[in-house]
């Protein structure tokens, strides 16, 4: 009974180590309500990383988005269809061993870091990005008060 419809392109995986329920909505072109609503229904969900009382997502919990999300939208499978997929341990297997974009390093934990050069190459980069809008900005209200 599985169908193959056209997928959308997905979102690239920014290298971060937590993501917001917002940002994973984007990532997966899932509204934040359904992500809320999987979380009841998919037990893989239930370790969420909550601070300040708002979800968050690590890179392997994304991963089983997005494979949630192909079963559902792009596959036809039901919720309860979906759930038997998971159970199906070759295909979690396949879904932990997803290789994550280049830029993430898993640890022996499965913890997902991000290499320090990049992380500061990054930062380095977002800096000159909002000074030159910053700078933009500026000679903007400029120009408009004259």
């Amino acid at each position: 009974m599985e169908r193959k419809l056209k997928s959308p392109v997905l979102p690239e995986i920014p290298s971060k180590r937590y993501f917001a329920i917002g940002e994973v909505s984007e990532l997966c072109l899932v509204k934040a309500h359904v992500l809320r609503y999987w979380e009841q229904e998919f037990d893989q969900l239930k370790d969420i990383k909550r601070r300040g009382n708002r979800r968050y997502y690590q890179l392997p919990e994304v991963l089983l988005i997005r494979k949630i999300r192909e079963l559902l939208h792009d596959e036809g499978f039901t919720i309860q269809g979906a759930k038997q997929r998971l159970k199906d341990k070759n295909f979690v297997k396949e879904v932990k061993q997803a290789e994550p974009p280049r830029e993430f390093q898993v640890t022996k934990q499965g913890q997902v870091e991000l290499p320090l050069e990049n992380l500061n190459q990054s930062n380095s980069l977002a800096g000159l990005n909002i000074k030159s809008i910053k700078d933009e900005l500026l000679s903007i209200i400029e120009l408009l008060k004259k």
